[in-house]
């Protein structure tokens, strides 16, 4: 085995423990990682706003982070997206 093959397996052993932890944690437990995660994100993109626009009130900022995310989900859901009615936890 060379060491690109070796860098492989391990990441590929990784990414399998990675998501048996995630599939056996609790149904709570993901649901607080999600909210987490999309705080995490925000602040970064409220930096990334302000950044770009020094200027901006704090109200402009948070306008501009509604904009961006309306406009993503938009691209994302362009025929894709079908609601659910429940989530099951495996």
């Amino acid at each position: 085995m060379n060491v690109d093959s070796e860098t492989r397996a391990l990441e590929r052993a990784i990414h399998r423990s990675k998501v048996e932890r995630a599939r056996s944690a609790p149904t709570g437990s993901k649901l607080f990682a999600g909210a987490m995660l999309f705080d995490r994100v925000r602040a970064r993109m409220l930096c990334g706003i302000r950044g770009q626009f020094p200027a901006w009130s704090e109200a402009e900022v948070d306008a501009e982070f509604c904009r961006r995310l309306v406009a993503r989900r938009a691209r994302e859901d362009r025929g894709i997206y079908t609601p659910v009615s429940a989530v099951t936890d495996r």
